[in-house]
This record gives C-alpha cells, structure tokens and sequence, in this order.
C-alpha cells in the first residue's frame, strides 16, 4: 500500500495532469490500496516565497510515500528527499487516472526485476 500524490490542474481523477510542482492548482493524494483519491487546493500557488517549501509541508503533514509531478526545484526535491517522499518524475500528459496507471505499471516492473523505486 502506498498513499501518493500528483500535481493536478483540477480536482478529478479525469483532471490533467500539472508538470510544475510548487505551481500546482491540486494535489490529488491517490490511496494504492483502497483507490480513493482527495483533492487538496495549493493554496501556496498565490505566494511568492517559499512555495516549494510550504508544499513539501503541507504533503510530509499527509503521510505521503510519493509524488509524481513534471519539474520541481532544488529545494523542493531536497526537502522531500530529507522527508523520506520518493519523486517519481513523469514527462507526458494525460489525466491523473492515466497517470496513476503509468506509475503502477513501473511500480509493478520494477518488483518483477528487482531494481528500486524510480526517483
């Protein structure tokens, strides 16, 4: 089981998939195991300091194990790497559901063969 987050431009597992992770209109923390999802608005999208670091905030408060997202900052990567949040870096669009497939799938291949989570 896992509790994982991707970086939404809306509130729906039909919602597109946002790259920018401190810029992220939602969060949608998605539940591996029981497949129910939470949308969670980025209020920090409006500041102008310290985005990255009140998200990583807000997502180490969630108990999350992951995120997935497009491009993140240095801060921002350290600060979830220090919280022990793997990043899973995905680089085509499509909708959360389509996403959240993606990255079960490598989940998946990467028990079969044995190699690490990708970061």
């Amino acid at each position: 089981m896992m509790k994982i987050c991707i970086t939404a431009r809306g509130k729906t597992l039909d919602s597109a998939f946002e790259r920018h992770f401190a810029r992220t209109p939602f969060f949608i923390f998605y539940d591996t195991e029981t497949r129910k999802s939470e949308a969670i608005l980025n209020g920090f999208v409006i500041s102008d300091t310290r985005i990255g670091q009140n998200a990583v905030r807000l997502l180490k408060n969630n108990g999350l194990d992951a995120v997935i997202t497009g491009e993140i900052g240095e801060n921002a990567r350290a600060l979830l790497t220090g919280a022990n949040i793997a990043l899973h870096l995905f680089s085509d669009t499509g909708t959360i559901r389509q996403v959240i497939s993606e990255y079960l799938k490598s989940q998946e291949q990467n028990a079969l063969s044995g190699t690490a989570r990708p970061t």
